[in-house]
């Protein structure tokens, strides 16, 4: 997954509609199967593109107007499809950002976690994935993480500004 940067992380998280209007259905699409991820990104005008697959992981660039990030799942059967997990990721140079600008972040958001290695910051959002959950689930779960990167543009723009104003 290549870097992407600050402004990119915040063209993402504006230039794709995530959320599904209230007039569309809701499928009974498996989450647990990326190809379901990858059909509710090109529904969002994005696309999912296959990595790699190895010891039941499943790696996506996801391509939007405004950048990529890395869509990762985990603990998938043999066939790739009945993941149990689901990790999102975007890295931006840090910038600006510190060590205490992170841990900040991290205190202050349950979800989105960000870490520092070497002259990358990442953002990462995970979640757990269930027989019971759906492509609208999905869609949903990339809503929060679209929050994510939308909270973590304006930290890398302006690291005190950003956790000034959230104090306030």
């Amino acid at each position: 997954m290549r870097a992407t940067t600050f402004g990119q992380a915040l063209a993402i998280s504006l230039m794709v509609g995530f959320v599904a209007g209230p007039g569309e259905a809701q499928t009974t699409a498996p989450a647990r199967d990326p190809s379901t991820l990858i059909a509710v990104l090109a529904g969002m005008g994005a696309r999912g593109e296959m990595e790699g697959r190895e010891a039941g992981q499943v790696r996506l660039n996801v391509v939007t107007p405004g950048g990529i990030f890395g869509a990762e799942f985990i603990g998938c059967d043999q066939a790739g499809r009945a993941c149990r997990a689901l990790g999102f990721t975007a890295s931006v140079d840090k910038r600006a950002m510190t060590l205490d600008h992170l841990n900040s972040f991290n205190s202050r958001d349950i979800l989105c976690r960000t870490v520092m290695r070497g002259d990358q910051v990442n953002v990462r959002y995970g979640l757990l994935l269930a027989d019971s959950q759906t492509e609208g689930d999905l869609r949903d779960q990339v809503a929060v993480w679209q929050r994510c990167l939308g909270a973590f543009a304006g930290l890398a723009n302006d690291p005190d500004g950003f956790l000034g104003a959230a104090q306030d």
